[in-house]
């Protein structure tokens, strides 16, 4: 595709794979399982992996993250304990619950057989169930949840998480309740300073930008596109 701007800059090609979200497939941003689903779905073999990046956050992306391994901002070590506003609405226990119906009816076995193998084998391997328990001891644990402005999926992962986070969207599961799930079936690395980088406290982020991004950072949530629709009569950044 050629882009051209109205400078004296010569036109520059910038190759890229395009993919076309909806609104109503994003549910507000709720249901951002759908961006990696796609990608995955283009087949791409030249790569290592998939990165997935908010609109309102900033990924450094010369940092030296481990493109062999999942990396997501704050992993399972820094997630958000409890149940908090997510698990208590439409979009988490409602919705994990019907995402449990769903895998445990007959109708569904084959479909589902091999995904549900596999995330027992990961679950008991990382020692999150015990040999007594199964996948829905695991989905039965309704609390926690993790703040996914940016995270990272080797190659080689996508078959699997892709595989659970279309069982997740298809009930409508809050990402960062999917992400969640997900992580506590494979190793991970997270930003070494998470907590400062994002988000940022609602009170600091109108001088967040300014004040604490530098480029040895991974990465930075410094602003909410969504306080500017909020608060319309105030500067915002």
């Amino acid at each position: 595709m050629q882009i051209r701007d109205n400078t004296a800059i010569p036109p520059l090609q910038y190759p890229f794979n395009y993919i076309h979200i909806t609104p109503k497939e994003m549910h507000k941003g709720y249901n951002g399982e759908i961006c990696m689903i796609k990608a995955y779905e283009l087949r791409l073999r030249n790569i290592k992996g998939h990165f997935a990046v908010a609109d309102d956050a900033i990924l450094n992306f010369w940092q030296p993250i481990k493109l062999d391994m999942v990396f997501h901002q704050r992993g399972t070590k820094l997630a958000n304990i409890g149940k908090g506003p997510w698990w208590n609405s439409a979009l988490g226990e409602e919705a994990m619950k019907n995402t449990i119906s769903m895998l445990k009816d007959k109708d569904n076995g084959k479909t589902y057989q091999k995904l549900i193998e596999e995330y027992q084998r990961r679950l008991l391997q990382r020692k999150m169930i015990s040999e007594s328990e199964t996948v829905f001891t695991e989905l039965q644990r309704m609390k926690n949840w993790t703040i996914s402005d940016v995270y990272y999926i080797p190659k080689r992962e996508m078959p699997f998480y892709v595989d659970l986070m279309k069982i997740f969207y298809k009930n409508e599961i809050f990402i960062e309740i999917s992400l969640q799930k997900y992580l506590r079936t494979v190793k991970h690395q997270i930003a070494i300073n998470a907590y400062k980088l994002g988000p940022i406290p609602e009170n600091t982020r109108r001088i967040g930008l300014n004040k604490y991004y530098n480029e040895s950072m991974v990465f930075m949530h410094a602003i909410k596109l969504s306080g500017v629709i909020e608060k319309m009569d105030q500067r915002y950044m």
